[in-house]
């Protein structure tokens, strides 16, 4: 037998009596059992004993100077580490039914009186050194199990706040892309594996997909090499059962030989055990998978195949969310862009550039427009609005404004007739959507124009030298708003050189910018750039201001007059 290896110890009595004969005496008695004997010559002695051995049985004689048996018995009881011993009292006396009861009241489970017969008090021993053993073996395991469960609950615990901070995570992204980062990321740090991809798929056989993948530093060297893997046959296990397929090493190393994949280098994380779970949609298509590589502590068990699997479903229903987000974007953006004009009229005395600008990833599609109409005076009839509300509905509400107002401004309406009929054409069309614009009559032979405002923000005015002015106009509601709308136009002077920039609340409001802020910066980045080709400028000001972080659309005009 090695040294190693431990050898059970036999149950332990405790002998306690004042008289060494009586020692001896029990001793020849109990030791023929194969029990281990301890001695103690007092009630002290023995409370000394039980402070360092485990004792199985306590064999404690009742008359003893200074503590008597009673007495250390209630002590021992009183410490929980002894307090379940059996105690046996012994005594020479008869016993009168007084003792017994207070013998039994500190704690005794008997009380045997001298002369008594060996086999009987070998027997008394074997029995309750029996319970004691069994006794401790329960309490032992009931520990272990209590621990265990304990630290089941604290992992079950671990992964559902993981799990509540991956959803978090996966709906504060602005895109897919970031999305698909976001499951990726949070399917290694759940599950505690080294490497973790998501996969995508647009079809059935894995031709076209989309992936994002995760790793420690114990892959770093292998993600900026040569990675590429043949898995597709590990994923089609994952598609065709539409369930869980998990793989330890020896199961990895046994599929790719029998599908015939070789040539692929030992290091890739794949080959240190596998778990994969499929992305089911509400329609119950498979929509892709996620998987988990070489897990940090050990081989991938149940408990993570039942995590991945929650991760999977909050994934499932983001993606799916996000898809058809997207769609929706697509197509408002579309209609959209083809109602705004393909390009600007041509007017002499004045040049003009327009831009617009979608809000970034994961923003619905509004309602800003723009357009120009040169008149038969040689004057330009000019606009830029904003309906209120998102997506494909403020799309086409946008679209059919615009028609409208391009056939008005063709049959030459004074410009108040013009929007006095452009608000009403918006109440026939909805009772519910309002909008704002500002219509502005461009007259480059004279220099001026002819400004109405309905509730958007003013148009600016820089002159040659940079001076930048806000233009004040008669204030009106935005559209939709009056039943009989009146508009009260503004004639201002322009001085030759100058430049006007017409735009959106989008340029110049946001979460963290108020609207004076928005338009101190675009005054300031105007006058900087006045002197730039009015595309040029549209360009600088986008960039300077927008950049490629804006949550709404953007639609701006600028417009120069001739020196």
């Amino acid at each position: 037998m090695s040294a190693a290896t431990s050898v059970p110890q036999p149950e332990s009595l405790l002998l306690v009596d004042d008289r060494d004969e009586n020692l001896q005496a029990l001793a020849a008695i109990l030791e023929p059992v194969g029990y281990r004997l301890l001695f103690a010559r007092s009630g002290l002695d023995a409370l000394k004993v039980l402070l360092t051995e485990e004792v199985s049985v306590i064999l404690l004689d009742v008359r003893m100077p200074g503590m008597d048996g009673y007495e250390t018995a209630e002590h021992i009881k009183r410490r929980e580490r002894t307090s379940d011993i059996p105690i046996i009292f012994l005594t020479a006396e008869h016993a009168e039914s007084e003792q017994a009861l207070r013998a039994f009241s500190a704690g005794a489970v008997d009380f045997v009186t001298k002369p008594f017969e060996p086999w009987a008090l070998r027997a008394k021993v074997q029995v309750f050194a029996e319970l004691w053993e069994k006794t401790r073996l329960l309490r032992e395991q009931g520990d272990v199990l209590r621990a265990q469960l304990a630290a089941q609950h604290e992992r079950e615990m671990s992964h559902l706040r993981r799990l509540a901070d991956a959803a978090i995570a996966i709906n504060s992204t602005s895109s897919l892309d970031a999305m698909l980062q976001a499951i990726t990321d949070s399917a290694r740090e759940v599950i505690g594996a080294h490497e973790a991809e998501t996969v995508i798929t647009l079809d059935e056989d894995l031709q076209r997909s989309e992936r994002s993948r995760s790793y420690s530093e114990k892959y770093a060297a292998w993600a900026v090499g040569d990675r590429q893997l043949d898995s597709d046959a590990l994923f089609d296990m994952t598609f065709s059962a539409r369930a869980p397929v998990r793989m330890t090493k020896r199961d990895i190393a046994r599929a790719f030989d029998a599908r015939g994949v070789g040539g692929v280098a030992s290091h890739n994380p794949i080959f240190e055990g596998w778990l994969a779970v499929p992305l089911i949609g509400r329609e119950g298509d498979v929509l892709g998978l996620i998987q988990v590589a070489d897990k940090v502590d050990g081989e991938f068990d149940d408990q993570d195949e039942l995590v991945l699997v929650q991760l999977a479903q909050l994934a499932a229903v983001a993606i799916e969310n996000a898809r058809r987000y997207q769609r929706e974007h697509d197509v408002a953006y579309t209609l959209q862009r083809s109602m705004l004009p393909s390009r600007l009229p041509e007017v002499l005395g004045i040049s003009m550039d327009a831009r617009y600008r979608a809000g970034s990833a994961g923003t619905e599609v509004g309602g800003d427009w723009y357009d120009a109409v040169a008149l038969d005076d040689g004057r330009v009839l000019l606009i830029v609005g904003d309906v209120v509300g998102r997506g494909a509905p403020a799309a086409a509400v946008m679209g059919q404004l615009r028609t409208g107002w391009r056939a008005y401004s063709l049959q030459q309406f004074p410009v108040s007739v013009l929007m006095r009929s452009l608000d009403l054409l918006l109440q026939d069309l909805s009772d519910t959507m309002l909008a704002t614009a500002v219509c502005v009559v461009a007259d480059p032979m004279r220099h001026e124009i002819e400004i109405i405002s309905a509730g958007h923000p003013p148009p600016l005015l820089v002159d040659a030298a940079g001076s930048a002015t806000f233009i004040a106009s008669d204030p009106h509601t935005p559209l939709g708003v009056q039943p009989a709308p009146i508009y009260l136009s503004t004639v201002v002077q322009v001085p030759p050189g100058s430049l006007l920039v017409m735009y959106t609340d989008g340029l110049v409001e946001g979460r963290d910018v108020s609207l004076d802020e928005g338009m101190s910066q675009l005054a300031s980045v105007t006058s900087a750039a006045v002197d730039q080709r009015v595309g040029v400028l549209c360009d600088t000001v986008l960039e300077k201001i927008v950049g490629d972080g804006q949550g709404d659309d953007v639609a701006l005009l600028a417009v120069r007059f001739s020196g």
